[in-house]
């Protein structure tokens, strides 16, 4: 079950937030690279984060989530997070899908990743996002960023 998530201190927060920390570790052995700002944050700079979170939860438990950050008419997807026994579930698929079934037909959407993310480059990419740019953004490491315009069936192109 997907639902949306209020930051509070509170155990399902706690658990999420050990979440982030498990998967950004990952990520951040996959790029070789170790100052991802989720990776970094305190858990109380975490409770203060003005994004809109969604958590993936198998009974009580937080296996997956995102966040997003709205801005007029860009949704940018600021985390993507899963539990590491949970991979290749469809979890991250699910919460990405969710969050487009939230976003308005003229809002566009935005996700970046470590260019040595292959995972989430594969689910970016079978989900109809469309490569935007490389940057480099410390030392080596390099960013991919992808974006996907919302439309509706009868609108052209």
């Amino acid at each position: 079950m997907i639902t949306a998530l209020n930051l509070a201190n509170n155990d399902l927060t706690k658990n999420l937030y050990r979440l982030q920390k498990v998967a950004y570790q990952i990520e951040a052995d996959m790029l070789e690279f170790y100052e991802i700002p989720p990776l970094m944050e305190s858990f109380e700079q975490f409770l203060k984060s003005n994004e809109t979170f969604y958590a993936y939860l198998e009974g009580d438990d937080v296996v997956g989530a995102v966040s997003i950050s709205v801005e007029n008419e860009l949704v940018e997807v600021t985390r993507m997070m899963v539990d590491p026994n949970h991979f290749r579930k469809g979890i991250a698929k699910a919460l990405l899908h969710y969050v487009e079934s939230k976003t308005k037909p003229s809002q566009l959407l935005k996700v970046a990743t470590g260019a040595k993310n292959t995972p989430a480059i594969c689910l970016y990419r079978s989900s109809g996002y469309q490569f935007v740019e490389r940057k480099v953004v410390k030392g080596s490491v390099e960013l991919v960023y992808f974006q996907k315009e919302q439309r509706t069936c009868g609108e052209k192109v």
